[in-house]
């Protein structure tokens, strides 16, 4: 079962001294889970020339909190009132998350580089600016095991992306 608990947290960068408490055998899968996270994150921005993203701890634990949240229910919703940007995905079984970022950056299609626009419904490519979001520095990301089954993620951004009139890059 994934789980993304506080331990990987502390361990991605700077080690781990003592095991926590919380880990229940499964950390060395969510450590490598999150840097896979952040390495496929970093690819699509690497595909534009757009500066890497930090992993931030804080984030993570805020992206944590509620995916707990939305698992009581599987629910796909935006947290309201956040002061990151926010990328969800919901499965019925479970993915690696190459697969969940990869899913976000399938809306390219319906992004125009040159014109920076979502061709039709921003709502179509959201997912994806979100991603390539130039401005954007940190990402945490988690993922929760839905009551029913399935698996809810969830990635904040800081500092969060798709302003409306804003282009996602190149804004210098």
């Amino acid at each position: 079962m994934k789980s993304l608990l506080l331990y990987w947290l502390s361990c991605i960068w700077i080690g781990c001294t003592t095991p926590s408490p919380l880990a229940s055998g499964s950390a060395p899968t969510a450590v490598k889970e999150m840097k896979e996270m952040l390495e496929r994150h970093n690819y699509w921005r690497s595909q534009l020339g757009i500066a890497d993203l930090a992993w931030s701890d804080e984030l993570a634990a805020f992206a944590q909190d509620w995916a707990n949240q939305l698992a009581k229910s599987c629910a796909m919703k935006h947290r309201s009132k956040s002061p990151y940007g926010e990328n969800l995905y919901w499965t019925s079984a479970s993915s690696s998350p190459t697969e969940v970022v990869d899913a976000w950056a399938s809306e390219q299609q319906y992004f125009n580089h040159t014109t920076q626009k979502c061709r039709g419904d921003w709502s179509k490519c959201g997912h994806y600016t979100q991603l390539i979001w130039e401005n954007t520095r940190r990402v945490g990301c988690a993922v929760a095991t839905c009551q029913g089954g399935g698996e809810i993620w969830v990635c904040n951004y800081d500092p969060p992306g798709n302003y409306v009139g804003e282009k996602p890059y190149g804004k210098k």
